[in-house]
C-alpha cells in the first residue's frame, strides 16, 4: 500500500530541520522525512490495531526510537548526539535510552546491534606503532557491548579503554582486537608481507 501526504513548512523551519537532520540539500531533507513519517506511521499503525499500546511515556518514546532505528537510520545503531537532537535530551539521557531500548527489544534488534559492532570492529585502526589499536566511537553503549563480548569470550582479555585526553577514541590491544575479529569473523589483512 502506498501512502502520500503533502505537508506545508516555512522556510525558517525547512532550515532548521535540515540543520537537526544534517541534511544539505531540499531532496536530502524530504528523504528524511520520509524515514520519518514511516516511522510514525509506524507507531500509529501498531498502537490502533492493538499491538502496541502503552500508557507510560517512557515506553513510547523508547518505542519510537526502536521505530526510527529501522526506518530512519536504516537499521543501525545512531550515535548519541543524534538521538539527542532527535529527542532534545542530553547525552546521558541519549545513552541510557539505548541500553534500555537494546534490553527491551534485543530480540527484534538482535540482526541490528550484531551488525552494527561488526562495523565498528572493521573501523579498527592499527597504531602506526604497531603495538595497539584505535576506534571512535560516538555511542558508549558500542564500547561497552564490546566489552561484554571480550568477557564472554574470555576473562582475562583486556577490556577497551578511552584514551586519555581523547572525547572519544578508545584503544584495542592486539588479543582482543583477534579475538573480536574471530567473532564477528572478520579477515585480518596481514601487512607483513
Amino acid at each position: 500500500m502506498e501512502i502520500k501526504f503533502n505537508v506545508e513548512i516555512q522556510d525558517d523551519e525547512k532550515h532548521l530541520l535540515k540543520s537537526i537532520l544534517h541534511c544539505t540539500s531540499d531532496e536530502e531533507l524530504n528523504n528524511s522525512l520520509n524515514k520519518l513519517s514511516r516511522s510514525s506511521f509506524e507507531e500509529i499503525r501498531r498502537m490502533i490495531i492493538g499491538q502496541k499500546v502503552f500508557t507510560r511515556g517512557r515506553d513510547i518514546l523508547e518505542y519510537r526510537l526502536f521505530n526510527l532505528i529501522r526506518f530512519f537510520f536504516n537499521g543501525k545503531i545512531p550515535e548519541e548526539q543524534k538521538i539527542c537532537d532527535l529527542f532534545q535530551i542530553t547525552a546521558t539521557e541519549s545513552r541510557a535510552f539505548i541500553r534500555s531500548i537494546m534490553s527491551k527489544y534485543q530480540y527484534d534488534l538482535k540482526e541490528t546491534i550484531s551488525s552494527t559492532l561488526k562495523e565498528q570492529v572493521e573501523n579498527i585502526q592499527k597504531d602506526e606503532n604497531q603495538e595497539l589499536y584505535r576506534l571512535s566511537i560516538q555511542n558508549q553503549y558500542f564500547k561497552d557491548e564490546l566489552n561484554i563480548i571480550l568477557g564472554a569470550i574470555d576473562t582475562s582479555l583486556p577490556i577497551i579503554e578511552k584514551e586519555r585526553g581523547t572525547i572519544s577514541t578508545y584503544l584495542i590491544q592486539p588479543s582482543s582486537y583477534l579475538k573480536l575479529c574471530e567473532h564477528f569473523n572478520i579477515e585480518i589483512e596481514d601487512n607483513e608481507d
